[in-house]
């Protein structure tokens, strides 16, 4: 404990006296006043602090000095310990104040340090005698330690001591009404009461102890805490030492662990214990009993004696409260006799038989591993002699009508399906959806018909394709259709007509033959009649044809239609008279589809037009796949579809056309400090942006809150009191 008052020494001693000596050759030592080494310096040190720094007094508490302009005073500075009377403090009466820098104060100011309300003297008294620091403050102090600096922490506040010398006491009494030895009053505490060091001072003595403890919710021994309705222990553990826990009560508890006996004196039968409980107890026949609380009586322990050797026991079929044995026997070699049926599962095992116990349930015999299933003879009474055999539904075997006799011949089967072909009557087919059917003899082999071979169905099918045809034909009578027919005589006759044929004649008649020769002489355009008439409409007609003509480039896959204005090197223009429009009008269904005008690789390099582009799209790409900038497309513009953001090539780099805006109203609750919004679906980068937010309910006004973009897609509003309820209106421009 820190001491915080002094004993006065005596200004002289035996062999010194005031009257031979000045005063500052007594000397005076006090570890309170450092540097203090006479009575001189001590009573100068008491001057200065029984009689401070006192200045004039002020009216009010606005009146006291603070080193600028102050009404009634004046532009006065005040130094260290400075005191003043205020006359008036705002209740009429005086106060005093003393300038001061306390702990945590960044420059001085006056503190109120006595309100006696008794007037300027009575103030001025009081504040000397306080400076003593000898009495006990009613309101309280802060105690200072040898060295004059406040206590803090733990030894912080007032100290109180009883007696000056060593085994001395300090003794509270409640009033001094009270006669010796009557207790009418109390020593009352405020404020939690604990004591300087631990586990070292006592409360109350051996001969000198407290009558009664009376406590509202625990109290704590060491490792032992005593509460309403519980002891507790923080190591799991309450031990009674070596005493007897006596009790007429129920012990109540999770698990009893006994490392010694249980001694239970017999008793009659209890009453029925409540519901969810059984009592446990032995009566006078040294059994015991189990009281469910139904009220069932039942022993814990069973006794049983038989003369049977080997014999299984069970309980009985009454109840099952007794043991009872049965006859079936468990032998020294572990084998059983005396059953009449095994029920294993859905099996039983009775007599000579192995049955099924669910419906339609079936019996499976499967070896372990590779094993197999041995019958040494199996029969089977429904089977047909020469027939074969197939599994059926459930799992069994029939006859079926297909025989094979002892011949290896196979009869009775009435239609045959091998692989892709089916033999069925007389008809053999395929069965694979446009399957060919085809005969293949071996080497050279020829496929040989021994009738008339015609189709089906009449002009409905070809003898060879325009892929696959027939190398020679050969036939001796005619060709013919049904009404009308030709020789082979007089079609072999067409023969003598490529005698003396070349590339472009054709056949002409002399009146007796037909003649190869070129279209020359024979021919005389003139008189040619129809010349004028549009029958051939596969031909280009120059001047128009009704209905409108459709010209076509080539019949080969990607062939083109080229129109050129002019073979000559100097070219002219292929011009259009009329509206240029695709054939089919491009339409949307999962993308877009119709005609272009140019494709991947073959672009028109100007494009002039002083008309309206009606439903022109832009370029579609997305910001990560911009196509590479170039100083030859500076103006090209591209659509990125992920941002939904316009980019024009600067010839350097892709810019964004525009801006990006987010405008949504949020409704806040009343409650919400925090709300966060995600803005992606307008805004690139949320933290590229300005944002705003407006109280729809007030003229849209700007409110000023905090405003994070916490990551590129997501704005956080944080207020700290919250918004009033209703809609406010967020606003972020990329």
């Amino acid at each position: 404990m820190v001491e915080t008052h002094y004993l006065r020494s005596k200004i002289w001693t035996q062999i010194q006296h005031p009257y031979r000596h000045s005063i500052d050759e007594f000397s005076f030592v006090n570890p309170a006043l450092p540097g203090v080494t006479n009575l001189n310096q001590a009573l100068s040190w008491l001057v200065a602090v029984l009689y401070p720094n006192t200045q004039p007094s002020v009216a009010t508490p606005a009146d006291l000095p603070t080193g600028v302009d102050t009404p009634n005073v004046g532009d006065v500075t005040p130094t260290i310990y400075d005191y003043r009377v205020v006359l008036d403090d705002g209740d009429g009466k005086a106060a005093s104040y003393r300038w001061e820098q306390r702990e945590g104060d960044a420059n001085p100011q006056w503190y109120k340090i006595y309100d006696m309300d008794w007037g300027e003297q009575s103030i001025l008294s009081n504040f000397l005698l306080s400076t003593q620091e000898v009495y006990v403050y009613k309101y309280g102090i802060s105690d200072k330690d040898e060295n004059g600096d406040v206590l803090t922490g733990f030894e912080a506040g007032q100290h109180i001591f009883g007696g000056d010398l060593a085994n001395q006491n300090l003794t509270l009494h409640a009033n001094s009404g009270d006669g010796v030895g009557a207790r009418t009053g109390f020593i009352q505490l405020d404020d939690n009461t604990r004591p300087t060091i631990t586990n070292t001072l006592d409360l109350g003595t051996a001969t000198e102890q407290f009558r009664s403890g009376y406590f509202a919710t625990s109290i704590l021994v060491g490792n032992l805490t005593l509460s309403t309705n519980q002891v507790l222990s923080s190591t799991g553990t309450v031990d009674f030492n070596d005493d007897n826990l006596t009790t007429t009560g129920n012990i109540t508890g999770a698990i009893a662990t006994i490392n010694g006996q249980i001694v239970v004196q017999e008793i009659a039968t209890p009453a029925t214990p409540a519901a969810g409980y059984n009592s446990l107890y032995f009566k006078n026949d040294d059994k015991l009993y189990r009281l469910d609380s139904s009220g069932a009586e039942r022993l814990v322990g069973l006794e049983f004696a038989s003369t049977n050797d080997n014999r299984i026991v069970r309980s009985n079929g009454t109840g099952g409260s007794a043991i009872q044995e049965s006859g079936v026997t468990l032998d020294d070699l572990d084998q059983i006799s005396g059953l009449t049926r095994i029920d294993v599962g859905n099996l039983a095992f009775s007599g000579n038989a192995i049955v099924s116990t669910d419906v339609n349930g079936n019996i499976s015999l499967t070896p372990n591993g590779t094993g197999s299933v041995v019958l040494p003879r199996l029969t089977h009474s429904g089977l047909t002699d020469d027939r074969l055999i197939v599994p059926r539904s459930g799992g069994l075997f029939s006859s079926t009508g297909v025989s094979l006799n002892v011949s290896d011949e196979i009869s009775g089967i009435t239609q045959l399906n091998v692989d892709n072909l089916r033999l069925d009557g007389n008809i053999l087919s395929s069965t694979n959806i446009n399957g060919n059917i085809q005969f293949s003899p071996n080497g050279t082999g020829n496929i040989v018909n021994e009738a008339s071979l015609r189709p089906l169905t009449d002009t409905s099918f070809d003898l060879g394709l325009t892929t696959h045809r027939f190398g020679n034909l050969f036939l001796s009578n005619s060709i013919g259709d049904g009404a009308l027919s030709i020789t082979i005589a007089t079609l072999l006759s067409f023969r003598d007509a490529l005698v003396g044929a070349a590339s472009g004649h054709t056949l002409f008649f002399d009146g007796s033959k037909w003649n190869s020769s070129i279209p020359d002489t024979e021919v005389d355009h003139g008189s040619i009649s129809g010349l004028l008439d549009d029958d051939h409409t596969q031909y280009l007609l120059l001047v128009g044809r009704s209905g409108g003509q459709e010209v076509i480039g080539g019949t080969d896959a990607s062939d083109d239609l080229t129109f050129e204005s002019s073979s000559n090197a100097t070219k002219g223009n292929v011009v259009t008279k009329d509206n240029f429009i695709p054939f089919t009008d491009a339409n949307f269904t999962t993308s877009w589809q119709g005609t272009d005008l140019g494709d991947a690789t073959h672009f028109y390099r100007d494009i002039y037009s002083k008309g309206e582009h009606k439903g022109l799209r832009i370029e579609n790409f997305t910001s990560l796949t911009l196509p590479t900038a170039s100083a030859n497309n500076v103006g090209r513009v591209v659509y990125a579809t992920d941002n939904e953001k316009l980019y024009v090539d600067t010839g350097g780099q892709f810019k964004v056309a525009g801006i990006g805006k987010f405008v949504a109203d949020q409704t806040f609750n009343g409650v919400d400090l925090v709300k966060t919004v995600d803005v992606s679906a307008n805004i690139q980068d949320a933290r590229n942006c300005q944002v705003q937010l407006l109280d729809n309910t007030n003229n849209f006004e700007r409110i000023y809150t905090k405003l994070e973009a916490i990551d590129a897609s997501n704005v956080r509003i944080t207020t700290n009191i919250p918004l009033p309820a209703g809609p406010y209106r967020l606003i972020v421009i990329e």
